[in-house]
């Protein structure tokens, strides 16, 4: 589009939190050389149409992974939802990511892990709760920082 700018973001890719509790240090670092691939590999199975820009590379000992910071797609409004709605498309974005995740290699993997723990959805509540709140002091220490810089 004439007039509009493409910026793209470079992301540090961290080795599985998993192998870093797993495995020893320098050993967890090496398997996190090719994290940049492995988190591209996983965006191109999980989204239903890829980031053009979408890569990976490797410098200085690190994994990176690029991608273009605003893909300039329509999206919803979410402020002029009503309550009904919000929900709607929450439950919808929910079920897509799902399946989505569904579609992975890793699927049976998940599901055998998941298989007889009841306590899961309760987590997973708590866990998006703790973080919603954390979102929230973040934005408000961001915005208090910008009434402080000016």
């Amino acid at each position: 589009m004439r007039g509009s700018h493409l910026v793209l973001q470079i992301k540090e890719a961290m080795p599985l939190r998993y192998n870093l509790l797993r495995l020893p240090t320098t050993e967890a670092i090496k398997n996190g050389a090719m994290a940049g691939r492995r988190i591209v590999t996983a965006q191109r199975t999980l989204q239903s149409s890829s980031d053009p820009f979408l890569g990976s590379t490797r410098f200085g000992g690190r994994s990176y992974y690029i991608r273009q910071f605003r893909d300039m797609k329509e999206s919803i409004k979410m402020d002029k939802l009503d309550y009904e709605s919000f929900n709607l498309y929450c439950q919808i974005c929910s079920s897509r990511l799902a399946m989505a995740h569904f579609q992975s290699l890793t699927a049976p993997m998940i599901r055998g892990y998941l298989k007889g723990q009841k306590i899961l959805d309760d987590s997973f509540v708590e866990w998006t709760n703790a973080y919603a709140k954390q979102v929230a002091r973040d934005y408000d220490a961001f915005r208090n920082s910008l009434r402080t810089n000016e």
